[in-house]
């Protein structure tokens, strides 16, 4: 009978044919980190604080695509942020919020969107010219404002229908005096087609 356990820091397993396995846990490297795994750790740290608001949204913005890649939403939106807006040289990397896909698919957004900052929140407009066959009078809006200082996001998900052109996002509960980067796109009644995001600005509420 073989013997199973760990000696010494050798742990030896009996295998299904009698025979018995051993195997030496790995000890920490003792050598320093290269420049690119610390540039990829750094990475790691930076999307983790710029996701963490977003593991509601993700759900729904980047659900269709996931599909799609096989992964889940959360890893397939961290994908395309990291390809398309992380900028800079270690250890000066940083995320360009205007080049963020805060929602990724194949409906046709809007030829004009805009947001206008009030008192009480940001109002968006948008045209409601719609595409034969491939835009809707219920496709509905997506609003997200998002303020990298306080890791806080507020949106809409499925607010007013194209055909209203304009909705509200009410950010009342918000610390004011910070920035927000403020996104428009639009997905179907039936959630079975979304919109690439759109960046409309920066703003201070």
């Amino acid at each position: 009978m073989g013997h199973s356990g760990t000696v010494d820091g050798i742990t030896y397993c009996v295998q299904p044919d009698g025979t018995t396995t051993a195997k030496r846990k790995n000890s920490a490297s003792t050598k320093p980190n290269t420049k690119s795994q610390d540039s990829v750790n750094s990475d790691s740290g930076i999307f983790a604080k710029f996701m963490k608001p977003l593991k509601g949204f993700v759900n729904v913005s980047y659900a269709l695509e996931a599909k799609l890649l096989n992964l889940s939403p959360y890893n397939t939106m961290v994908k395309y942020v990291r390809k398309a807006a992380i900028q800079g040289q270690y250890p000066n990397r940083y995320i360009d919020f205007s080049k963020v896909m805060m929602t990724k698919g194949s409906l046709p957004s809007s030829s004009e969107a805009s947001a206008e900052m009030t008192n009480s929140g940001l109002d968006f407009t948008w045209s409601t010219e719609l595409l034969p066959k491939m835009t809707h009078y219920s496709d509905q809006v997506i609003m997200l404002a998002y303020f990298p200082d306080l890791e806080e996001v507020r949106y809409m998900a499925g607010a007013a229908y194209r055909s209203s052109g304009k909705d509200h996002l009410m950010l009342q509960g918000v610390k004011k005096g910070n920035t927000a980067h403020v996104y428009i796109s639009f997905i179907t009644d039936d959630h079975s087609r979304i919109a690439d995001s759109t960046y409309l600005g920066q703003f201070n509420w």
